[in-house]
């Protein structure tokens, strides 16, 4: 184990699903950041193809409705210039108090979309016409899932800025805290019923079931992300301060590969937990509940598959240069 870059297999036993318009989902999603500007050129467009953003999102939602899926691939989108451009800038001029100030216009545009003056900057144009569109398909409480989950998202965005700004690394608890938020799961969850047609209740989300097999799968999904992506980690500083196996590797005091290898068998217990707690859930759910389940593994394995795919994780000198 002699390569600090040697990616370890992980558990994925999840079926492998029909995924009809993810290619179509793919291109409606690099269509959209071209048309608000996040993307500015051909050398950007091509980048942004062969990460395959949306392919992730259709592939996830492979049952659902195919405009509510585009809608929530391209908020997935959304949030991914969003994190690559602030949470994770290396640009001191763009840290702290600018993306705090932006974070805040942000937050604003989420809240009231119709009536506030439409934004000229291509983050807040994009999101208030996202959110213009999603109350199109989703009910009020959904959308106000989205707008909480979203602003859960940014408080843990500018923690890790403040933590990346200060030199920290944290344990593998205070990382486990903080990655739960910076991953997106939460925000993606909120859309696994919206994009299928159905709405779960608001007890049932807001009850101790959902709220743990969110955490639960949301726990895979960013414990994977962190050793399949590990090759762009680990050639970006800023990304390590929420890097599971440096985490992992300073607790611990091994090098990088045990920390690579010990991140590998912390994501496959975590997969085994997902199992056992959606099979206990599952024994007394109803038919919109047992669906929802279902969206979450079907989440779990676009995301293990999409790493096939992408063009992401290759590395940090690869990425898009969003706007």
């Amino acid at each position: 184990m002699s390569d600090p870059l040697h990616v370890p297999g992980l558990y994925c036993p999840f079926p492998r699903p029909d995924r009809p318009h993810a290619d179509t989902v793919e291109k409606e999603v690099v269509a959209w950041m071209e048309r608000f500007g996040l993307i500015r050129d051909d050398a950007e467009r091509d980048r942004l193809s062969r990460i395959k953003i949306g392919w992730l999102t259709g592939a996830a939602h492979a049952d659902g409705m195919l405009e509510p899926t585009v809608i929530a691939a391209q908020l997935t989108a959304w949030l991914t210039a969003f994190d690559d451009r602030y949470a994770d800038s290396v640009d001191p001029a763009e840290r702290g108090l600018p993306t705090a100030r932006l974070v805040l216009r942000l937050r604003a545009v989420m809240e009231d979309p119709d009536t506030l003056p439409a934004p000229t900057d291509p983050y807040g144009s994009s999101l208030r016409d996202l959110f213009l569109r999603l109350g199109e398909w989703a009910g009020p409480e959904q959308v106000m899932r989205v707008r909480t989950s979203m602003t859960e998202y940014f408080m843990s965005a500018l923690c890790q800025v403040t933590y990346s700004l200060n030199d920290h690394t944290p344990d593998f608890a205070e990382y486990v805290r903080l990655r739960r938020y910076t991953g997106i799961c939460h925000i993606v969850f909120t859309l696994v019923d919206v994009a299928r047609g159905f709405e779960l209740p608001g007890p049932v989300w807001a009850g101790p079931a959902v709220r743990a097999v969110n955490t639960a799968a949301a726990d895979v999904i960013d414990y994977a992300n962190d050793v399949l992506g590990s090759r762009k980690e680990h050639t970006h500083e800023d990304d390590l301060v929420r890097s599971l196996p440096l985490v992992l590797a300073r607790q611990h005091g091994c090098t990088y590969a045990e920390g690579l290898r010990r991140a590998a068998e912390v994501h496959d217990e975590a997969v085994r937990s997902f199992m056992a707690l959606t099979d206990e859930v599952r024994h007394e759910a109803d038919p919109a509940l047992v669906r929802y389940l279902a969206g979450l593994e079907s989440w779990i394995v676009a995301h293990f598959d999409w790493y096939q795919i992408t063009d992401r994780y290759r590395s940090h000198a690869e990425q898009v240069r969003w706007a």
